[in-house]
């Protein structure tokens, strides 16, 4: 409860913030917006309106761009210019007059949707706003609301794109319940685009018109009639990520995740941005040591923004606590995965059952990894002396001792891109602070216990020789398994991959390294090129990157690039 309420909090501030046109958010600040009106002139909007009725057609274009140089009080102008603009968009248009008119019925449809959706009493001014939202696609309505224009991200690789239809931006937020679909959402909240178009205009009285408005939920870009035309409603998902990117809070356990899991086990899972659709193909990214989902907020940012991108795919994101082997985790989360799809489509026949594409930093690339690729019984007999059905424990711990070290690939996995990944392990896991990491990780009871059973009914002579030291105790950590010397690491290298990949490596001294060939050297500061390197590959990419390609815009541009060809994935 007490959580919750932070969050509660925590999302009541931002809404503070945003009528404020404070600019003091953690990711974004909010543009200030232009004063309101104050006064109103009684009777305005009906004379006006006489004379609109009586424009011809062909006159229309002109006569409401001259209401532009007009000067009034109150919002009655405004209705004015939007009834002109309506006319005006009704009729058939080339593309640059469609654009030029779409923006000026725009510009006069932002106040009225300023005011309210900030619940501004505009009765004084002569004019009643009545707003009325869709509801999510959960049936649950929204509780609080942002105008995406006034939204902006200090990251100037995440600027705000432009209206590309009709209506205004917005963004609707709710509590996340905790319960049904829910859970499969970020626990920060629910945050949807909307648009908000007016649809009815009572003018029976004249000196108080009332404007309905309404906030068009959709999961993708409709179609907006007038008259016999139709026109895209303004779509902005890339807003409601930066609203979420805003008030989330799981970067704050990164840290907590590596060294000290218990804590946060409650949070691993795998969490959609957006509506969950049968028809769209996941694309699931996987953070890697230390790390957090905050990491994909460039990446996820593009796909939104790009409306090609947005209609094909659903992001998706992984959270793990990091100190537990890779192994252990990846176990964990294809679970989950297979726990979402049976969830969206129970007979897996929809597109998003049958299709994903991965996307892994570091040693969310190893996890990655084991998606789409048939182990056999190769790691368990680099492990064990004896078979699985002749190991000496309970059948629980048998079963999962199965399941960390043997497994098939997920026929719905169809193509992984690899960032930064120490396929053939990283020397930094054996340095004095990787072995000073390793000894302060604590890892989780669920891990502990599996291992704990397992060295009540085994000895040392059940477990080979090489993997002994990474076997006792409470069983490997994720810095163990990350060593160049790590057995289970090389022997993975030498499992076929069942899909096309695709891999970013990072370069960490441009200057001095210009390509692999020329300098041997070649590394990102922690992953060395000759471990990130696959000569399977479909393509490479080397970046500028301390590790952290994830934000590289050209490595971006290069997983959009894999993304938006038709080849490049199976399906």
């Amino acid at each position: 409860m007490l959580q919750r309420y932070r969050l509660s909090q925590l999302l009541i501030l931002l809404l503070v913030v945003a009528l404020q046109g404070c600019s003091q958010g953690k990711y974004i600040y909010w543009k200030k917006p232009a004063p309101l009106p104050e006064e109103a002139v009684t009777g305005f909007l009906a004379y006006q309106y006489i004379g609109l009725n009586q424009v011809a057609d062909e006159a229309v274009a002109d006569y409401c761009l001259q209401l532009t140089t007009q000067r009034s009080p109150g919002y009655q102008l405004f209705l004015l210019q939007l009834s002109c603009a309506e006319r005006w968009l009704a009729q058939s248009l080339t593309a640059e007059q469609r654009q030029q008119a779409m923006g000026y019925y725009n510009r006069a449809l932002m106040p009225l949707v300023r005011a309210a959706i900030t619940g501004q009493d505009t009765r004084p001014l002569n004019l009643q706003l009545k707003l009325q939202v869709d509801k999510d696609e959960s049936g649950l309505a929204f509780e609080q609301f942002f105008l995406a224009a006034d939204l902006q991200a200090y990251d100037p690789y995440m600027l705000r794109q432009q209206d590309n239809g009709l209506g205004i931006a917005v963004v609707g937020q709710r509590e996340n319940t905790g319960s049904e679909r829910d859970r499969y959402f970020p626990p920060e909240g629910i945050f949807r685009p909307l648009t908000v178009m007016p649809v009815k205009l009572d003018f029976s009285n004249p000196v108080l018109p009332v404007l309905t408005l309404r906030g068009v939920y959709m999961q993708q870009q409709q179609q907006w009639p007038l008259a016999q035309q139709q026109y895209a409603l303004n779509y902005d998902p890339a807003s409601a990520l930066l609203c979420l990117v805003e008030v989330a809070v799981i970067d704050q356990l990164e840290k907590t995740g590596l060294f000290n899991a218990d804590k946060v086990e409650e949070k691993l899972g795998i969490y959609a941005l957006e509506p969950l659709s049968e028809d769209k193909i996941p694309v699931l990214m996987i953070h890697g040591l230390n790390s957090s989902p905050l990491i994909w907020r460039r990446l996820s940012w593009a796909i939104f923004s790009n409306p090609q991108l947005s209609a094909r795919y659903q992001v998706w994101h992984a959270f793990y606590p990091s100190g537990p082997p890779p192994f252990f985790n990846a176990m964990r989360l294809r679970k989950h995965a297979d726990d979402l799809l049976q969830h969206i489509s129970p007979d897996l026949q929809a597109v998003a059952a049958n299709n994903m594409v991965l996307v892994g930093h570091s040693m969310g690339g190893i996890i990655s990894k084991t998606f789409m690729q048939n182990s056999g019984t190769a790691l368990w007999d680099t492990t064990f002396y004896r078979p699985a059905a002749e190991l000496r424990v309970d059948a629980d711990t048998r079963r999962t001792l199965e399941d960390i070290f043997i497994f098939s690939a997920k026929p719905y996995v169809k193509g992984v891109v690899f960032i930064d990944t120490p396929h053939r392990g990283a020397a930094t896991a054996d340095s004095w602070i990787g072995r000073l990491a390793s000894m302060m990780i604590t890892l989780p009871v669920t891990m502990k216990n599996v291992f704990g059973k397992m060295w009540l009914a085994l000895t040392n002579d059940d477990i080979k020789p090489a993997m002994r030291g990474y076997m006792s105790g409470s069983g490997p950590n994720s810095v163990d398994v990350l060593s160049p010397k790590h057995p289970l690491v090389q022997q993975l290298t030498l499992l076929p991959l069942q899909v096309p990949v695709y891999s970013v490596i990072g370069n960490n001294n441009v200057g001095r390294c210009a390509d692999f060939a020329s300098c041997p050297a070649l590394n990102d500061s922690v992953v060395p090129y000759s471990s990130a390197h696959l000569p399977q590959a479909q393509a490479e990419y080397v970046v500028a990157s301390q590790h952290n390609s994830y934000q590289s815009p050209q490595a971006i541009e290069f997983i959009l690039k894999v993304l938006s060809s038709d080849t490049a994935l199976s399906q």
